[in-house]
């Protein structure tokens, strides 16, 4: 033992030394008090983490104390951070003399956990030992920072994050945790942004923002601690510096810190509490110092511990080593720490203005009631079984079906006139299909250019469910569905247009619109304004998403020139907006054009199962109502509508229980009304004769005859609601609507209160169910409802010989038509197809459909005749078949079964027969009385439908026995092809035998005929095997589709589809890549099946090597060598080295100028394809200098044509280009090279600054020599305003050009406009009679585009435009109609005629038609006009 004399005087240098070492002991004491055993509160619900101690050394971790893990329902997070040199739970717990005494306050049930209400409490831990390994180099601040954002991110933003905007975190600070914790969220960024956002509030419990009042004690222990640390082989923490006092670095960060706390958008809450108590390091040591040495003070004072922006900071009567420990719920300094935690939080949850609105709008606004979806039976339907269905709009020549021969041909497709296609239920192409929370992907544009939407335009036939649509958006936005939308935008505000139709506010702006459509209910006027105002400053932001419902609803507001319709326009060109409309409706001049156009669509066939399933408890039922759709297919399409579907379910019960099947789309909605009548009657609190309430059971067995009395009433008004509406075209029937109907249609005896009955009608829907009587709309629940309580009507006054009361809307006046003459008006209307199939039906259930039909069939009739005859099928299709038929039906459908056959033999296809409606008998007799040319037509034909009737199938399988014709073979194989039940072995062996057939044709369509269907025997999966081997690679890529994705192959099977990987042909890549697909993701493949899907990343084919690449991605079978062929696609075909340099920089939007530079100094390279290369990469850029630009400019007098070229098409479409440039664009019209000529023409064309001299040089090019070149040159000049009178007559004279694409260039280019003379139009109609199809084509798409035509000018050509008419009305909605002085109608648009011949257009039209077709015309085929005539 060593002894010390401490009555001798101890040398300067051993004072120094003792100093040092108390000094640093000091400081270890200050920042590390005594070790204490780990505490236990007795009653906590949540122990200590035992990874603790160690996770301090480790990293970052979070232990959630309170509550219990299991407890979801929380709100908000709150984190402990503590100091340096020690841990979680430790710095946290007052130690009492008894260790059961001890208090963790963050954990005690008595403490923090009454205060914090739904909250959340962690601790956190830090890497914050005092001494760090010597082997390590130290971390800064930011080091530390950003590991506190890692470990937060990860362990509670990962789990919070369903939206950018997450749940709010809290902090509680202790010491220089605070200090990171400061720093943490001025350096957030990026990923760590959530973090930063997420955090509302602090407590600071002594931190030191401006360092300690012990610097001096600090800097003279620092060689002790030096000496101290080195025993132990470590080293001093630098964080100890922040201890010294004010520096630089930690002014910056309190500088930066009270500016992120005084944002604007996301204020952050901070509270500072600093220490009473005084500490004396010297005296820990030495407890037997006496008071002149213990230097004691306050180690953190109130100036150092104090933000500026805290203007009352609090003290708590302790030391600084007690400041984040308290003994107990009456502690007076914890009583004040809780007490502004506890305030924080409340702020917190009130939160910011802007959270205010937001959070008003989602309760008030987006409340359960204003998103509910009610099922006809009163059930609430949920969201998840809301199935929308979404469907890219592509352009008319995308969307037309493909050409005769494409190889397509079998696939199905719904005829646009069936009810599937009005009624917009038609199945989309795979590749058109989007899924809603996925609408704001990146995708590629029209120009194949990848772009991410933010402005889209969703369009949507009334009562499809586009108001569904849009509660579905709003409700999904907060969930992890919509995950995508949440990384974009912060809030979506759903405006209802129809309620601005009536908005007359003093100002029209956002904060006006905000506060009359969300804050309306808000008393207070001042709290009202102040919503309104923050919502509208935030809505301008780039994270505000606008749901504008409804455009057609103010289509009529923004045909005025006013201050609401020029706000409307701003409104609907916001820059993050989704707007619905019917279709058909534009958006209005000046708004941008959507980036992404949608149309919604039906329930697909298997949803439609999915929601039988779910809604109907007995599998029994759900199979009954599966069986009666499959067998009939209009009433199949009809349920694929939403509510539709729910009214099938609805009634089923009732159709079942009468044994009787509805069989025509009338027949399920007689049903369905008197099955809601039922209900509504209860509703009603209807009272029979006796004054006595209707019960269920006094109803229950009667029939619509039997309870109509009980409402006619509101039958009658339900009828003139909706008979006006449609006549109107008015969906939506406002307060003055009902009003005016409700004098004209209601019975004198009995008085409906609209106010009280609408509510409880079944038939009808409000979009806003809360807001008052007075401003509330009604809607039917579907378009279909509103067409069938108007044939209703119409049938009631039919049988009565009465008129209609036609009602005008505008003024309240009501006029009479006679039935009859509604129908001579309207029945080709495309408005009213499904209406006047209702009149049909309800006709045919009071045996008077007859009489008709004797009126559809009298004049004036359409004088082409396939639009009388859809409607005539249609019609029919409404009516019940009965043995024997009428007479007068069995002629329609004679008359029928000859436009059949007349256009197969005219059009080459049967567009009749392919409609759903066609009946199945008339089908049956023309197959039978069908030429051999026609059979294979018509069963092309019906091969594009869904289903065929077992009827034709019947009739024609027996014929590939002994079939000769090739084309008859596949036909009918092309209609076994999607028959996947109920077809006998007869017929499949029939298919199987013509496998072997010598046509390769016919042995492709059999192996597809065959595809998909599980009752196939060995054998026949053999057969299909075989073809492996076929000479034709066609085949053999049916072959191995065929068997893709099948179960039951064999390994041989298996191994002839991989000896296909190596297939060689002309087309083998074609086999190749088919073979991959059906090898990819197969679980029983060998490894050498595996090694040549492998072998196949070197295919010179692309889309093989792709493929391959996709084939084996995902697996962990793979073996080394297969990974790295993978890798060595990275670098896939690279071309010349410079050349190639030159592509990997191009399109990159991170170059800096010297590389720019750098492309651009390859302009002047002597190999011209680096020349071309270097403009190619420049092309498109918007970052070029003039310089640049110059530089590609000079290359319009490049010696090579390919290069010049390069340089016209990278400056075309730019709009900074100079008149010197545009002029040397313009000289190169005088190219020698033929695509220079056409490069120049097409980069002139459609700009507004060309000089007469430019045009006339474009012009020029219409003599052209080049037959492109003249192509482009008209094209330049369509649709421009300033062409001569000389430039119109040169396109003219193209119209006897002898290229057809030049011809049809010509046409389009003077299609539509109103200056042309009758010489041009006259031009015009002579290509009716041109060789080229398209270019007839072109010529009466152009003649039907004007708004008037002259008999005078298109006499001479009135055989080819009659033809030419005939065709076009097989494929689309197009009739000659004899009335009102006679006009030609297209789809919605009428074209009248003219005539100066004294005898009148009538007669003209006459004399003219009977030379062409005979007398019958319209109602008979013209057979003079088939194919060679």
């Amino acid at each position: 033992m060593i002894s010390v004399n401490l009555s001798q005087p101890i040398p300067l240098a051993g004072w120094a030394a003792v100093l040092c070492l108390v000094g640093a002991v000091a400081i270890w004491l200050w920042v590390h008090p005594a070790p204490a055993p780990p505490y236990r509160a007795p009653s906590s619900p949540v122990g200590p983490n035992p990874r603790s101690a160690q996770s301090t050394r480790q990293g970052v971790i979070l232990h959630q104390v309170y509550p219990d893990k299991n407890e979801t329902d929380t709100d908000i997070d709150i984190i402990a951070i503590h100091g340096l040199d020690t841990r979680s739970p430790d710095t946290w717990i007052w130690r009492a003399s008894n260790p059961k005494d001890n208090v963790n306050w963050l954990v005690d049930p008595r403490m923090l956990p009454s205060e914090v209400g739904a909250a959340r409490i962690f601790t956190c831990d830090w890497p914050a030992d005092l001494l760090q390994p010597s082997d390590l180099v130290q971390k800064t601040i930011e080091e530390y920072a950003l590991l506190l954002l890692d470990g937060i991110r990860r362990e509670i933003l990962a789990m919070n994050l369903t939206r950018r905007e997450g749940r709010p975190i809290f902090f509680i600070a202790s010491c220089l945790g605070g200090i990171i914790l400061a720093k943490a969220l001025v350096d957030a960024s990026d990923e760590y942004v959530p973090f930063k956002e997420a955090t509302r509030g602090i407590i600071f419990l002594a931190t030191p923002f401006r360092g300690t009042s012990f610097r001096d004690v600090a800097a003279l222990a620092e060689p002790g601690l030096a000496v101290w640390s080195a025993i132990q082989g470590r080293e001093a923490n630098k964080l100890l510096g922040s201890v010294r006092g004010s520096t630089f670095d930690l002014e910056t960060l309190v500088r930066k810190f009270t500016l992120l706390c005084r944002d604007s958008d996301r204020p952050l809450l901070v509270f500072n509490f600093y220490e009473k108590g005084k500490t004396s390091l010297p005296l820990k040591i030495c407890p037997w110092l006496p008071g002149w040495l213990r230097q004691e003070k306050q180690l953190v004072d109130e100036s150092s511990a104090t933000l500026d922006i805290v203007p009352h900071p609090l003290p708590l009567d302790r030391s600084h080593v007690l400041m984040n420990k308290f003994s107990g719920p009456s502690c007076p300094d914890y009583k004040r720490v809780a007490r502004k935690i506890h305030d924080f939080l409340g702020e917190i949850r009130e939160g910011t203005p802007i959270a205010r609105a937001d959070a008003w709008i989602r309760e008030k606004c987006y409340n359960e009631d204003r998103l509910k979806i009610e099922r006809l039976s009163g059930d609430m339907l949920p969201m998840d079984r809301c199935y929308i269905n979404l469907a890219i709009v592509v352009g008319i020549e995308k969307s037309r079906r493909p050409e005769e021969g494409s190889g397509k041909d079998a696939t199905p497709q719904t005829s646009s006139f069936s009810l599937a296609s009005r009624l917009r239920v038609v199945t989309p192409d795979e590749s058109i299909r989007v899924e809603l929370s996925s609408i704001f992907d990146p995708r590629p544009d029209p120009d194949n250019n990848t772009v991410q939407p933010r402005r889209i335009l969703i369009r949507g036939r009334a009562g499809v469910g586009k108001t569904t649509l849009c509660k579905k958006m709003v409700a999904g936005f907060p969930t992890d569905e919509f995950r995508k939308w949440n990384e974009l935008f912060d809030r979506v505000l759903w405006v209802p247009l129809r309620r601005l139709k009536e908005w007359s506010p003093v100002q029209y702006d956002l904060e006006e619109l905000f506060s009359h459509e969300y804050f309306a209910q808000e008393e207070n006027r001042e709290t009202r304004a102040s919503l309104a105002k923050e919502l509208r400053r935030v809505a301008e932001s780039d994270r505000t998403l606008f749901i504008l419902d409804g455009l057609d609803e103010i289509s009529q507001e923004m045909s005025h020139e006013d201050y609401k319709s020029r706000f409307l326009r701003r409104l609907l060109d916001q820059h993050n907006v989704i707007i619905t409309s019917r279709p058909h409706v534009s958006l209005p001049a000046g708004v941008r054009p959507p980036d992404l156009e949608l149309e919604t669509v039906g329930f697909y066939r298997d949803q439609v199962k999915e929601y039988l399933q779910a809604t109907i408890n007995d599998p029994k039922k759900v199979e009954e109502v599966q069986s009666y759709l499959t067998t009939h297919q209009l009433i199949e399409d009809l349920v694929r509508i939403p509510i539709q579907l729910d009214a099938l379910c609805y009634t089923w019960d009732s159709l079942s229980d009468k044994k009787v099947v509805p069989q025509t789309m009338t027949a399920i909605y007689k049903a369905i009304e008197e099955r809601l009548w039922k209900k509504d009657i209860l509703r009603l609190g209807k009272k029979d004769n006796d004054g006595e309430l209707v019960s269920k059971d006094d109803i229950e067995d009667d029939d619509m005859e039997g309870i109509e009395y009980l409402v006619a009433g509101e039958v009658h008004l339900l009828e003139g609601l909706a008979f006006t509406g449609l006549c109107h075209d008015v969906i939506n029937f406002e307060l003055k609507h009902r009003n005016a109907i409700s004098k004209k249609f209601r019975l004198p005896s009995q008085q409906i209160h609209w106010d009280k009955t609408l509510p409880r009608l079944s038939f009808l829907r409000t979009s806003d169910p809360s807001s008052d009587e007075q401003s509330r709309d009604y809607h039917f629940l579907h378009l279909t409802f509103q067409e069938y309580f108007a044939a209703r009507y119409f049938v009631r006054q039919w049988k009565a010989n009465k008129p209609l009361e036609f009602l005008q809307l505008s003024h309240g006046e009501c006029s009479h038509i006679e039935p009859a003459t509604f129908l001579q008006e309207h029945k080709y209307d495309p408005r009213y197809d499904i209406f006047w199939r209702f009149v049909t039906g309800l006709l045919d259930a009071d045996r008077e459909a007859l009489a008709f039909f004797r009126t559809i069939e009298k004049d004036p009739c359409d004088l082409l005749g396939p639009t009388h005859q859809r409607l005539v099928m249609h019609c029919l299709s409404e009516v019940e078949q009965k043995e024997p038929a009428p007479t007068e039906l069995r002629e329609l459908k004679k008359r029928l079964e000859q436009w059949l056959l007349f256009e197969c033999d005219f059009m080459g296809s049967s567009g009749l027969a392919r409609e759903m409606e066609c009946p199945e008998q008339v089908l049956v007799n023309a197959l039978k009385q069908a030429s051999e040319n026609a059979r294979p037509i018509l069963l092309e034909s019906l091969s594009r439908r869904t289903a065929v009737p077992s009827s034709i199938i019947n009739i024609a399988s027996p014929w590939l026995d002994d079939c000769v014709s090739k084309r008859l073979c596949i036909a009918i194989l092309g209609i076994l092809r999607h028959q996947h039940a109920g077809v006998p072995d007869t017929i499949l062996q029939g298919i199987a035998a013509r496998l072997e057939d010598e046509d390769r044709h016919v042995r492709q369509a059999a192996i597809e005929a065959l595809q998909g269907r599980t009752d196939l025997t060995e054998g026949m999966l053999q057969g299909i095997a075989a073809r492996l081997e076929d000479k034709d690679w066609r085949v053999r890529q049916a072959a191995i589709e065929a068997l893709q994705g099948r179960t039951d192959l064999t390994e041989g099977m298996l191994q002839g589809i991989a000896a296909r990987l190596e297939d060689k042909d002309g087309y083998d890549w074609r086999v190749r890549q088919a073979a991959i697909e059906a090898l990819q993701g197969r679980t029983d493949l060998t490894e050498g099946m595996l090694q040549g899907i492998a072998a196949r990343l070197e295919d010179k084919d692309r889309d093989v090597r792709q493929a391959a690449i996709e084939a084996l991605q995902g697996r962990t079978d793979l073996i080394e060598g297969m990974l790295q062929g993978i890798a060595a696609r990275l670098e896939d075909e690279d071309w010349r080295v410079r050349q190639a340099a030159i592509e990997a920089l191009q399109g990159r939007t991170g170059l800096i100028e010297g590389m720019l530079q750098g492309i651009a100094a390859r302009l002047e390279d002597k190999d011209e394809d680096v020349r071309w290369a270097a403009i190619e990469a420049l092309q498109g850029r918007t970052d070029l200098t003039e310089g640049m630009l110059q530089g590609i400019a000079a290359r319009l007098e490049d010696k090579d044509r390919d290069v010049r070229w390069a340089a016209i098409e990278a400056l075309q479409g730019r709009t900074d280009l100079t008149e010197g440039m545009l002029q040397g664009i313009a000289a190169r019209l005088e190219d020698k090279d033929r695509d220079v000529r056409q490069a120049a023409i097409e980069a002139l064309q459609g700009r507004t600054g060309l000089t007469e001299g430019m045009l006339q040089g474009i012009a020029a090019r219409l003599e052209d020599k080049d037959g492109y070149v003249r192509q482009a040159a008209i094209r330049a000049l369509q649709g421009r305003t300033d062409l001569t009178e000389g430039m119109l007559q040169g396109i003219a004279a193209r119209l006897e050009d002898e290229d057809w694409r030049v011809r049809q260039a010509a046409i389009r280019a003077l299609q539509g406009r109103t200056d042309l003379t009758e010489g041009m139009l006259q031009g015009i109609a002579a290509r009716l009679e041109d060789e080229d199809w398209r270019v007839r084509r072109a010529a009466i798409d152009a003649l039907l585009d004007q708004v008037a035509l002259s008999l005078d000018v298109l006499s001479p050509y009135f055989k080819p435009l009659y033809k030419a008419l005939l065709q076009r009305s097989f494929n689309e909605h197009l009739y000659w109609y004899d009335l009102d002085g006679g006009f030609i109608a297209v789809g919605l648009r009428n074209v009248s005629l003219s005539c100066r011949q004294h005898s009148g257009k009538e007669a003209v039209v006459k004399l003219l038609l009977e030379k062409v077709v005979g007398m019958d015309y319209g109602r008979r085929p013209p057979l003079n006009l088939a194919a060679g005539n």
